[in-house]
């Protein structure tokens, strides 16, 4: 039944436009409670384009035939440089000297080799730093970067030297002088707000982790319908912090900019140490580091193969709408497996009880190949697949109680009592030997001499087939609890409203009373007759064990007699 609880939501995700690539991955989902995503291609449609330069102390037509020609000449080709080549078509020259683009660094640079010097393209705030703007400059960063518009800096330098640190890391330039603003707008997914807020419906936060000022991310995030109060953090900041206040920021804050991919692995271990199950969602190789740390990891079709190979996911197409979905189908494939969990347990453990006591007793078996595959066929056989069809998404709430022990041990100790009851009624024709028994007249061994009939081997067979009748008849009954469709049946599981499964099993009632009365079915399944007023005294004790089972559940009297909460209602 989890095999095909598995294979239901691999098919349904697949229809969604998500290939599932671990088949735990869809169990995986439902308990997913934190979503870090990227800017780029979630929120925004993963393209961008060049809206204006600013140029500073330069004619501007200087300045675009330079970023043309640097743009052009990048041997590592971005979306940045795409965006600048297709605004500003340039000439392809040879390089002296590049460093490419990084994460890390948040910058490139290239030096020309028929030119001097060496020119530096990257992120705003993180060139500022390094140069020194003026107050007018940093206004029209921030006013850019407020709007959500994506803000680089173009500087160059004279000087050309190895731009290596001694560990192999890149160094920006000495004297760098600015000369231009890069203005870049980023086009907004149209079902960007409609998928946020499907997350927002299944009890998903959302942590936005971008390598782009955190005020830019925070602003389109804003627009994408995200609520005007989240709080943005820079890479630069948590840099600064120590274990216990990173941990803090990262449950706190919703938008993190100028990540590098360490950090982003760390913010994903952060959230995990606060009991959140985390899913990641990435397209570069530098997110391989916090795919391979989160519980989901979740690619895109369009990254690299590295990021493809470790996620447990790939959504087709690029398609982050079709997130939420794939999200309530692993909540959906949590709570069938847990229905249908709670069914077997209920039917593994009645049977271990009934066969010990009546074995105890009798000195026999209770059932016969046959008959135990009658029971087992129409209530865990039949029912489990279409509760698994069925299963609807939603969170169930853990914090108050166990619902699986609430439900599993009543019922399971009530049902094992009805079920022994009805067996040594019919193996021994009345329950007088067994009251004295209880009440001390007559020991054990007196016991089994008086319940043990002359003739053994009928007796047997009734009983069993009162044994097989009462627990198929509770296991229907128990469906019903299972997904109560009106508030009487309420009290082990709340209350569903789903009438699909009263039906089924008034079904499978009909389906037992033909093998029960057809002499054909009852010579094959080994099952003796019994008459109309046996059939109805066992349905009766069916139903006397709903309303006490129902009563166990509603005062939650195991809960007081263990002296602990399961009661989750």
């Amino acid at each position: 039944m989890i095999t095909l609880a598995y294979t239901f939501g691999a098919v349904r995700i697949a229809k969604q436009s998500a290939l599932v690539q671990q088949a735990n991955a869809v169990e995986s989902l439902s308990n997913v409670d934190v979503i870090c995503l990227d800017k780029t291609g979630t929120l925004t449609a993963n393209r961008i384009y060049l809206q204006k330069v600013f140029p500073i102390g330069i004619d501007l037509a200087k300045l675009e035939a330079i970023l043309a020609d640097y743009a052009a000449s990048t041997s590592a080709s971005n979306k940045t440089n795409d965006a600048i080549a297709t605004a500003l078509p340039g000439s392809r020259r040879p390089l002296k000297l590049e460093v490419p683009f990084g994460s890390a660094h948040k910058w490139s640079a290239s030096a020309f080799a028929d030119g001097e010097g060496v020119y530096v393209l990257g992120g705003a705030e993180v060139l500022a730093r390094a140069i020194g703007l003026t107050d007018d400059l940093n206004a029209t960063i921030r006013e850019g970067a407020d709007r959500g518009l994506r803000m680089l800096l173009f500087a160059y330098s004279p000087t050309v030297t190895k731009m290596q640190d001694a560990a192999g890391n890149p160094v920006l330039p000495p004297h760098l002088q600015p000369l231009g603003i890069l203005q870049f707008g980023d086009e907004l997914r149209h079902d960007a707000p409609e998928t946020l807020e499907e997350f927002r419906q299944a009890g998903i936060q959302i942590k936005v982790i971008s390598g782009d000022n955190p005020m830019t991310v925070a602003a389109l995030a804003k627009q994408a319908g995200l609520s005007n109060d989240i709080l943005a953090v820079s890479g630069q900041e948590l840099a600064q912090m120590d274990e216990a206040e990173f941990t803090q920021t990262a449950e706190d804050s919703t938008i993190f900019g100028r990540i590098t991919p360490e950090q982003k692995a760390q913010l994903v271990k952060s959230l995990q140490s606060r009991g959140h199950y985390v899913a990641m969602m990435g397209d570069g190789v530098n997110d391989v580091l916090s795919l391979k740390q989160a519980n989901v990891g979740i690619a895109m079709e369009s990254g690299s193969q590295a990021t493809r190979g470790v996620a447990d996911i790939m959504l087709i197409k690029d398609s982050f709408s079709a997130l939420p979905k794939t999200f309530l189908e692993g909540q959906r494939i949590r709570n069938g497996i847990a229905d249908i969990s709670k069914l077997f347990m209920v039917r593994i453990f009645s049977f271990i009880l009934v066969i010990i006591a009546v074995g105890m007793i009798t000195f026999s078996f209770p059932f016969g190949i046959k008959t135990s595959t009658i029971v087992t066929f129409l209530t865990v056989g039949i029912p489990p697949f279409f509760v698994t069809l069925w299963a609807k998404p939603g969170r169930q709430k853990m914090d108050e109680g166990n619902p699986f022990l609430h439900f599993v041990v009543p019922a399971t100790l009530t049902l094992s009592l009805a079920s022994i009851l009805v067996y040594i009624y019919f193996f021994a024709g009345n329950f007088q030997p067994i009251l004295n028994w209880i009440g001390g007249s007559i020991t054990f061994e007196e016991l089994t001499q008086l319940i043990t009939p002359q003739n053994f081997r009928a007796a047997q067979a009734i009983a069993e087939t009162a044994l097989v009748t009462i627990q198929v008849f509770a296991g229907l009954l128990l469906l019903l609890f299972l997904k109560p469709p009106t508030p009487t049946w309420v009290g082990g599981a709340p209350l569903s409203r789903d009438w699909r499964f009263t039906i089924l099993a008034g079904l499978i009632l009909v389906g037992y009373l033909l093998l029960l009365t057809v002499p054909f079915l009852q010579t094959f399944f080994e099952l003796q007759p019994l008459s109309f007023s046996a059939i109805f005294g066992i349905g009766l004790v069916a139903l006397l064990w709903a309303i006490g089972v129902r009563s166990v559940w509603r005062h939650s009297l195991l809960d007081r007699f263990l002296g602990i909460e399961i009661n989750p209602f």
